[in-house]
């Protein structure tokens, strides 16, 4: 009767064995199932971004070309002439130009690029340059002043950086909108505090009705109709920022307008320092 009872028994203990590595395969699967979703997600929110910004980035690179092609123009005339030192200027302008253009479109490619690379030391000064460079236009339009002063000393922090310049394009974007028509000032700092290095985008727009719902998936005020996204810019930037073993907050800011900060976890050892 006990070889029985402990036939039975190995037998239930199997069954259970068998069906826990079956439940264990199953959520496996879910979570790649899970991180592929989300990846989509965020190659979504990017292009969706892009495409918001192809107006002025069209303008941005169109600008240079012609005032390239004018000074090559000009350059053949001042060669006939013999005015060879203003030719020298010219080309130096041409070369500039050139630069700035080829500027534009590393940002481009590199914001387009899907990153599946880990969280490493990055500068995030070069991430805001980079953010605000693709915003360059919408910050024209939007008839809002700049208040950014890149900090003394090098900053670093654990994040990537295709992702966290998405998150800063999208804090940038949401804050001119938010001042669209209006003018007023758009703040960003960044400054290292207890916990790695804090980001702060601040505006002075009408400020979060529902400062509680501003990250949940879908939770918009713009109104519906092309080009106004889905309300889903924050919430994947929360998610972006929690990889790094970050954090994001956003409230209302007295005297009016909104606040988002980040902070970032610095490398152990500039930490440790």
């Amino acid at each position: 009767m006990l070889e029985a009872r402990v036939r039975d028994r190995t037998r239930e203990l199997s069954a259970a064995n068998e069906q826990l590595r079956h439940e264990v395969a199953e959520r496996k699967e879910a979570e790649a199932q899970l991180k592929a979703a989300q990846a989509r997600l965020v190659q979504a929110g990017k292009l969706s971004a892009l495409g918001e910004m192809s107006a002025g980035i069209s303008h941005e690179l169109n600008q240079p070309l012609m005032a390239i092609r004018s000074f090559s123009e000009n350059a053949q005339l001042l060669l006939e002439r013999g005015r060879t030192e203003v030719v020298a200027q010219n080309l130096a302008r041409i070369t500039e130009l050139g630069d700035r253009m080829a500027r534009i479109i590393r940002n481009l490619r590199a914001f387009a690029r899907q990153e599946n690379a880990p969280v490493r030391a990055v500068d995030p000064v070069r991430v805001i340059n980079a953010a605000l460079e693709m915003s360059e236009t919408r910050l024209r339009e939007s008839g809002a002043d700049l208040d950014w002063e890149p900090p003394a000393a090098p900053l670093r922090v654990m994040a990537g950086e295709v992702r966290l310049q998405q998150v800063v394009t999208n804090l940038v974007l949401n804050a001119l909108d938010a001042m669209a028509g209006a003018g007023g000032t758009l703040s960003i700092r960044a400054e290292p505090v207890a916990q790695g290095v804090r980001i702060s985008v601040a505006d002075r727009g009408p400020g979060l009705a529902h400062p509680d719902r501003i990250f949940d998936p879908f939770y918009t005020t713009k109104e519906v109709g092309p080009g106004e996204g889905m309300g889903l810019g924050l919430s994947i930037s929360y998610g972006l920022v929690q990889s790094f073993g970050g954090n994001i907050e956003g409230h209302n800011r007295d005297g009016g307008g909104a606040v988002f900060t980040v902070t970032l976890p610095a490398p152990e050892k500039e930490a440790a320092a």
